[in-house]
């Protein structure tokens, strides 16, 4: 449970620092990157906490995540936040992009979006253990609330998730979402590992 709550918090911090990234880019597409849409957004600071507050929320099912799996991912131990940043990127990335109304997802903003994934890895890899001293002070029913909030928003993301992979496998056929393939048994396997820990330390 104690992982699992720090993966939370980690996931919901490292979730409002890509929102604000987000935000930026968003101003970027804006402000002159070559877009052939040219559509301008607007910008207030009512849109801003909207869209932190959700990237956080988002962000906490990949932080427990990444808590599951951390571990198991190789060294150097800081840099396994950009690894996981990686794996987001060539296996959730192609699925968003490519799932997403053509008419939005430009090559321009392919690029600039891309970053967003690494940065989520890179915030998460630096409050991680930030995060673990903050799960210890908490009492256990914060902890669950917090592993609530996450499964919930991960229930959620799930359902984003799956229809951009049938909009991506009816627009571009069915080997559109192979690039899950590598996302789904990452889980599986932090799971597993996690289920045998949990398992040993029982015994």
């Amino acid at each position: 449970m104690l992982k699992l709550a720090a993966g939370a918090i980690c996931g919901l911090g490292a979730g409002m620092v890509t929102g604000v990234g987000a935000r930026a880019a968003m101003r970027m597409v804006a402000d002159g990157v070559p877009d052939p849409i040219r559509t301008l957004s607007s910008f207030t600071p009512g849109g801003t906490v909207a869209i932190i507050v959700f990237a956080g929320l988002a962000g906490a099912p990949f932080g427990v995540l990444f808590a599951v799996v951390r571990d198991a991912l190789p060294r150097p131990r800081r840099a396994r936040g950009l690894l996981f940043g990686v794996a987001m990127l060539v296996t959730v990335g192609p699925l968003f992009f490519t799932g997403a109304r053509d008419e939005f997802i430009t090559y321009e903003r392919m690029v600039l979006f891309s970053f967003l994934f690494l940065l989520f890895g890179l915030a998460a890899g630096f409050v991680f253990e930030p995060s673990q001293r903050l799960a210890r002070r908490l009492p256990d029913p914060a902890r669950w609330v917090l592993v609530f909030i996450a499964i919930g928003c991960g229930l959620l993301l799930a359902t984003v998730i799956a229809g951009f992979a049938v909009q991506a496998a009816q627009t571009h056929g069915v080997l559109a979402i192979a690039f899950a393939v590598p996302w789904l048994a990452l889980g599986v396997a932090g799971a597993a590992r996690f289920r045998r820990r949990g398992s040993l330390a029982a015994a």
